[in-house]
């Protein structure tokens, strides 16, 4: 079983990427991050492991994914992901600020794993993450890396 989370962090808000990578790093999370600031990064990204030779080993284990993104919005992201039979197993949090009843189904209905709403504290941010590192590392089986 592989230890380390390879995750894809798609995320505008250059401080909310400072506050996960501090979450992460507070919750002793074993973790590669890597961060996108975009919709179209995000699949681009993806796209170009795909087309790698060594793309089971480099998809990530773990998707957190903001809604409200510039260009392609994150529920664009959500759709194409588990629409790709290449990419569908990677679990997708999506991380954001909305409660809206409606982001909230859709994103599921899309195939999101699981849906949070960004906390307003610290704290509560660390106590994410640390549920996160529970579940996807200590807890749950991944997908294994040869996804296609």
């Amino acid at each position: 079983m592989r230890n380390e989370l390879h995750i894809l962090l798609v995320e505008d808000s250059l401080a909310d990427v400072k506050i996960i990578e501090r979450a992460l790093a507070d919750v002793q999370l074993s973790h590669r991050l890597t961060v996108v600031h975009d919709g179209q990064f995000a699949l681009d990204y993806l796209q170009d492991l795909l087309d790698s030779d060594s793309a089971p080993e480099q998809l990530p284990d773990l998707i957190l994914l903001d809604l409200n993104l510039p260009g392609i919005d994150g529920g664009e992201v959500l759709s194409r992901v588990k629409s790709d039979p290449a990419l569908r197993s990677i679990p997708v949090i999506v991380l954001t600020t909305s409660r809206r009843d409606e982001d909230v189904l859709q994103s599921y209905q899309d195939g999101a794993n699981t849906y949070f709403q960004k906390p307003a504290e610290y704290a509560r941010y660390r106590d994410l993450v640390d549920l996160l590192r529970r579940y996807w590392q200590d807890t749950a089986l991944r997908p294994p890396r040869g996804r296609s």
